[in-house]
């Protein structure tokens, strides 16, 4: 009798086995992780974000991959530039949606991107015989057989991009963006550098300057000197790009530091948050040593923002130059405009034209040491507690994963 029930508890061991086995086998056989104690393993579930047009509309925001190059995608004067760019931000402007770039350092990358869904579009010439691009629709400007490119489940995107766009299009953005360089694109009153020299008053604005400079932790003469170079002292000036008041305020930046929209043409709230701006570039270039030195590199950066600076300091290193001092740095400040040196490994930040930022630093020491031989004035450049304000981000802010895209 034993022997029969040991018998029978073997057969239905084997029985339950085969079921199981059989039970745990895909639609197409494959079989299935099993756990030692007989429990499916699921499948991490793909939580790429993929966005059709409309939900890319709905969102108001539309992620842009790209290589930075001069006719590709580059910051100038604050804000961005290039030709694609230019291009695709005309044609998202008539959809009313933002383009946010994400800059990558080779066609890989970008590639790689775009088909993890970290972006809705390469926006650069990407030739069609380049590896990994069969699955790819193009569209947008044809140069020599390279287009934009997106992803299959895209396709009514690049058909939207497609019925828009024309040859023309391309033409007209090249002028426009020529026209923004060599017109300098700030539209501002000229007033004199100086209003009464022989009593040492530099503009009716050196009551603001003095009030806020210890909020930047520099003498007053500097803000002033910032100031006439960015708006001649006019108020009311305005740039192509957004940038506002005395102190040429981008209304982003003015977001970051607390500065009302509906007060940013206003003077006493433009030079406090611009004061409260160099502050915080002063503290991100604290490992500058020289405090002299630290001014040139805070005022680059005020006017060809933290990355390209740093960029050029990484350069410096690599060739053997001293990253601290700006003699040195500035050079390659206006090397970032050749491929050779923006496309290094060590460059985060890509193309720059380097010599609007290269003569600006020039330009506002010069007319710093002038003012300092007519008026009163202190200032010491150091680093001071009073000049750490937090908050100032150089990051772009990117969507949210599609599942949690609606959150704030």
């Amino acid at each position: 009798m034993r022997k029969i029930f040991v018998f029978l508890s073997i057969i239905l061991l084997v029985t339950c086995t085969v079921l199981l086995v059989t039970c745990t086998q895909k639609d197409d056989n494959e079989p299935v992780a099993m756990t030692p104690w007989g429990t499916v393993v699921e499948a991490e579930k793909d939580t790429t974000a993929v966005y059709s047009l409309d939900e890319i509309i709905e969102s108001g925001e539309l992620r842009a991959l790209t290589i930075p190059g001069e006719d590709t995608y580059y910051t100038f004067d604050r804000a961005e530039l290039g030709t694609h760019y230019w291009v695709l931000t005309q044609w998202a402007l008539q959809m009313g949606i933002k383009v946010s770039v994400e800059v990558c350092s080779d066609t890989t990358e970008v590639i790689g991107k775009l088909k993890k869904g970290d972006g809705d579009i390469v926006m650069m010439p990407l030739p069609k015989n380049t590896e990994n691009t069969d699955s790819l629709i193009f569209c947008g400007p044809n140069l020599d057989g390279s287009q934009w490119a997106v992803m299959p489940y895209n396709k009514p995107l690049a058909d939207a991009i497609d019925s828009w766009y024309d040859d023309d299009k391309y033409t007209e953005a090249e002028k426009k963006v020529q026209f923004i360089i060599k017109s300098g694109a700030v539209q501002c009153h000229v007033y004199e550098p100086v209003l009464d020299r022989s009593k040492g008053v530099l503009s009716q604005y050196d009551e603001l300057f003095k009030t806020y400079a210890p909020l930047a932790g520099t003498d007053w003469r500097l803000l002033a000197a910032i100031c006439y170079q960015e708006s001649c002292f006019d108020p009311n000036a305005h740039s192509w790009a957004g940038a506002c008041g005395l102190m040429q305020i981008m209304p982003a930046t003015a977001e970051t530091i607390g500065l009302k929209q509906e007060d940013i043409f206003e003077p006493e709230p433009n030079v406090e948050a611009a004061a409260k701006l160099i502050g915080q570039l002063t503290m991100l270039f604290r490992d500058v040593p020289d405090a002299s030195e630290r001014m040139s590199f805070v005022l680059a950066s005020y006017n060809g923002g933290v990355g390209h600076v740093r960029d050029a300091m990484a350069l410096a290193e690599k060739y053997g130059e001293n990253q601290y001092e700006w003699a040195s740095v500035s050079e390659y400040i206006l090397m970032l405009s050749q491929p050779k040196y923006y496309r290094d490994a060590v460059v985060k930040c890509g193309y720059m034209r380097g010599t609007e930022t290269h003569d600006y630093v020039d330009k506002v020491r010069e007319r710093y040491l002038d003012y300092s031989g007519i008026a009163l004035g202190d200032g010491n450049y150091e680093v001071t507690n009073s000049a750490g304000y937090s908050g100032v981000s150089t990051q772009p802010v990117r969507r949210e994963t599609k599942e949690n895209k609606y959150q704030i």
